[in-house]
């Protein structure tokens, strides 16, 4: 392939040159010439599967005795005058990308070709003044100051790559690669703290006869070795025969394990050792391979010998499956099939199982194994489970762990393709600061040579693997969604056995469908199938201890009910009696309203009936006075649905009164900041799906995020920011607004002046200005496709005596719970406490609970403090005559 602005062949002339050392090199002035010589590289290894170093028998000529950074001048200036363009540094670039070079193959690592960086050199045509004479003095001490005579490539490349100001660093800016990541590439080169990358001959190909051997001293460096030096018009091929992508090796630390045991030494002329490629019928090399034999133990067995690390840190997956010591995996086909696919892949072949804790993804990686003995494949492979705290025992030493991660990379790639690694929460190992080790992983992980199955939850891999394009090439994501209740129930009976073995107890049916269902309501923090599991367990281990001859249903009931603190009598309570009392339900946590609640219950009853399609349980919009128990009741709900006061998410609405607020309910799109968090609102239900939504003053919010719950109340659905369908059909939905307020209260004392006035025509017309106000504030879309719109109505003095019973019963719950203390009051209190400010009709009942604080809370810290009451004690709240509360400690 010839590239535009590239200089061509000179006349037609062959010369030889033989210099006084072990290098052979041929000079060709023909195009036609090279072509019909077909010079093949020579290769040698270091150590067992290790990359193989190439080095190409340039021309040469008695004038190419000149520095290789003059040389690349030269070349850059004749492609700058070939394409009739001012030499900039981006010139010198594209030479640095045509000769055989570290700095070359750092380049085409990152598929920035001669092709491509001319394109980019088009667009970056400005340099500064002498701005290539500054290139080449810098890259003259840095090469000094890293103990090299002469510059070479790399130390260019690291010149170029430090002034932003160049033509080049601009070029490779606009390619859009990591600038710091090849700038420490390069750095680590050019200081020798690590070797330059080299090429693996997966199978040594057969030179032409015609092609002179060339040999290498060993003890030359690498980067001297792969130098091109080109005289005064002589041109040099620009792309000479590279290996196919998969013959990349992992650039993984070497150790101070013995000689590659695939090739053999042999002395040279002057007393040296030079490497010669390794015939098949090698004796050493096969003893590489995996020791298979007829018997299925043996046909999947290590060789201690052959792999000393992998058979000390590792389980073998693939015959702990033949042995049975696997649970089954059920109901997970589809993904088990897509992880072998990946496995087969060429490139980024390393299946990285993403879900949420105890979805399953260990139990799929080890199904594996189970698959792979089932289906008695005649190219087996042995996967081989290494725990992460496996890998990192033992090596605090700086270093050690570079060395356990490089034996394993010889081992695995000595078993040329049969060892599959699985490493639970492989992630782990990137958030190490042992960048060496990271880096080292990654460029194996993208290069398909260390076959790997890793797990991960997606919280960690939008922080670590979403944001580092290297490593997210190296992984192909194999999603594992928690399962719905009825395939849950159908795994865990899967693995129910190993529950019986292990308690000696059977499990009834009943209960293993009892601990599905109610871990999906009442446990977080985990999902499906593993919490329903943990339930098992430990319901196994306690009708074991008490001599039970089964594991049912009323001994699951009792670990959710410790586990959710739940009363279990709650527990027990089918959701027939549940809906048919829930009126009785709400009325226990909420004050007056008792139409309203009634209509709310009728709802709730209707669509939990299974007349509500895939819509919420129930959507409401309550108005009223601020003080009236609208958001009361929303957590009334909660508690007689769910079981609990906090199964419910609170949104304040005010905070949403701009467009952009709806990325905060979602999620931000991708390439914005926050797309890894999720949205609040998204997230909530994704993680706890039966809960109750109250979204407080809904019309405080922007018209769009209003809008996008159109479908959460018509499909009971909404797609994030990251365009993952979110279930909203096992919620309830109630929006509160003090919509209307200001009118009511003006329609409510205009209607009380007169003689015919009365309470029941002034709440009627107070109800219907708030109606008619919410009807033409909210979006007629929205407003007709909530279930229910409910008016609370003032609350009245005798309703606000009831809300300070509780007030006070709940104080003394608390104070008996701190500090042994009991609490007693008279009507009279409660009067006085309503008389001293605890009564105003326009704020419900938030007056009386500051009345208590101050009148009552107050008071009884202090006696408190000034050690007046101790444990045991009571405390009456009264009333003085001259109108005032008082606290008398009861005998």
């Amino acid at each position: 392939m010839r590239v535009e602005g590239l200089p061509g062949a000179i006349s037609p002339r062959r010369s030889e040159l033989s210099l006084d050392c072990p290098l052979k090199f041929i000079v060709f002035r023909d195009k036609n010439e090279i072509d019909a010589a077909n010079p093949q590289p020579s290769r040698r290894q270091t150590w067992p599967g290790a990359p193989a170093i190439a080095t190409y028998p340039l021309p040469m000529t008695v004038e190419s005795a000149e520095s290789e950074v003059v040389s690349l001048r030269k070349l850059a200036k004749q492609i700058a005058d070939n394409r009739r363009e001012s030499l900039t540094t981006a010139h010198l670039l594209v030479a640095i990308a045509s000769r055989t070079s570290p700095a070359a193959d750092l380049l085409m690592d990152r598929k920035l070709d001669v092709e491509t960086l001319m394109r980019l050199a088009r667009a970056s045509t400005e340099d500064s003044e002498d701005a290539i004479g500054r290139v080449i003095r810098e890259s003259t001490t840095i090469a000094r100051n890293t103990g090299f005579r002469e510059p070479g490539a790399i130390h260019l490349l690291v010149a170029l790559l430090r002034n932003r100001k160049l033509g080049a660093h601009r070029a490779l800016l606009q390619s859009g690669i990591d600038m710091a990541r090849l700038h420490a590439s390069s750095l680590a080169i050019a200081n020798g703290f690590v070797e330059p990358r080299r090429v693996v001959a997966r199978e040594a190909r057969r030179a032409s006869p015609h092609v002179h051997q060339h040999s290498v001293p060993e003890s030359a460096p690498a980067a001297e070795s792969t130098r091109s030096r080109v005289g005064k018009g002589v041109i040099v091929p620009l792309f000479p025969p590279r290996p196919t992508p998969t013959a990349v090796a992992t650039p993984l630390p070497r150790t101070t394990e013995p000689p590659a045991q695939t090739l053999e030494e042999r002395p040279t002329a002057h007393g040296k050792s030079a490497l010669k490629p390794h015939r098949p019928g090698n004796r050493k090399a096969k003893q590489q391979d995996l020791r298979l034999s007829s018997t299925p133990e043996e046909r999947y067995q290590l060789d201690p010998k052959v792999f000393p690390t992998l058979a000390a840190i590792s389980r073998n997956l693939t015959l702990a499956a033949l042995a049975g010591q696997l649970d089954p995996v059920l109901c997970r086909d589809m993904e088990m099939e897509q992880a072998l696919d990946v496995l087969a892949k060429r490139r980024a072949n390393n299946p990285l199982l993403l879900g949420p804790p105890g979805v399953g993804k260990t139990t799929i990686a080890r199904g594996l194994a189970g698959h792979i003995v089932d289906t008695a494949s005649s190219d087996p492979r042995v996967l081989l489970e290494i725990p992460v705290s496996h890998l990192l025992s033992g090596t605090a030493a700086r270093g050690s762990l570079a060395e356990r991660m490089a034996a394993i990379g010889k081992e695995v790639s000595a078993a040329q393709g049969k060892i599959v690694l699985v490493i639970d929460e492989i992630i782990q190992l990137f958030q190490m600061d042992n960048g060496e080790v990271s880096n080292d992983l990654k460029l194996a992980l993208a290069q398909g040579q260390l076959p790997l199955i890793g797990t991960c939850t997606p919280e960690e891999y939008r922080k670590i693997v979403e944001v580092d394009p290297t490593l997210a090439k190296g992984f192909t994501v194999v999603e594992i969604e928690e399962p719905d209740a009825s395939r849950a129930v159908e795994m865990v009976l899967g693995v129910c056995a190993g529950l019986e073995d292990h308690h000696g107890l059977p499990v009834e049916k009943e209960a293993v469908a009892a601990a599905v269902g109610w871990s999906v309501r009442y446990l977080r923090g985990s999902a499906l199938p593993e919490k329903a599991l943990s339930v098992l367990d430990l319901a196994g281990a306690r009708a074991k201890r008490r001599g039970n001859t089964s594991i049912d249903d009323a001994v699951v009931a009792e670990v959710v009910s410790e586990m959710a603190d739940i009363p279990i009598e709650r527990l027990l309570q089918t959701d027939r009696d549940r809906m048919l009392a829930l009126d009785t339900l709400l009325a226990q946590n909420v004050v007056g309203h008792s139409e309203a609640l009634a209509r709310i219950a009728t709802i709730l009853r209707r669509n939990a009936a299974g007349l509500r399609s895939q819509r919420p349980i129930g959507s409401f919009l309550l108005l009223g006075p601020t003080g009236v128990g609208k958001t009361e009741t929303a957590k009334a709900i909660a508690h007689a649905l769910f079981h609990g006061f906090d199964a419910m998410t609170r949104l304040d609405f005010s905070e949403f009164a701009e467009p952009h607020a709806l990325a905060r309910l979602i999620g931000a799109p991708p390439g914005y900041v926050g797309h890894e968090s999720g949205g609040q609102l998204t997230e909530a239900v994704r993680r706890r799906p039966y809960q109750v939504l109250l979204l407080d003053e809904f019309e405080k919010a922007h018209r769009e995020v209003q809008q996008a719950f159109l479908q959460v109340f018509d499909e009971g659905r909404m797609t994030d920011g990251r365009g993952r369908t979110v279930d909203f059909s096992h919620t309830v939905i109630v929006m509160t607004s003090n919509l209307g307020a200001m009118e009511a209260r003006e329609a409510a004392e205009s209607r009380s002046i007169g003689f015919s006035s009365n309470k029941g025509s002034r709440s009627t017309a107070v109800q219907d200005v708030v109606m008619t106000a919410a009807k033409n504030a909210l979006p007629p879309e929205l407003y007709n496709r909530i279930d229910e719109i409910l008016f609370f109505q003032p609350l009245t003095r005798d309703e606000v005596k009831q809300v300070a019973h509780r007030q006070l019963e709940a104080l003394s719950r608390r104070l008996m719970e701190a500090r042994e203390v009991q609490i007693v009051w008279t009507e009279e209190g409660i009067d006085m406490l309503l008389e001293r400010g605890g009564y105003e009709p326009s704020l419900g009942a938030r007056p009386v609970k500051r009345a208590i604080a101050r009148l009552v809370e107050a008071p009884l810290a202090e006696m408190l403090l000034r050690e007046e009451l101790k444990a045991g004690d009571a405390v009456q709240v009264g009333a003085t005559t001259d109108g005032k509360i008082e606290l008398l400690v009861l005998d």
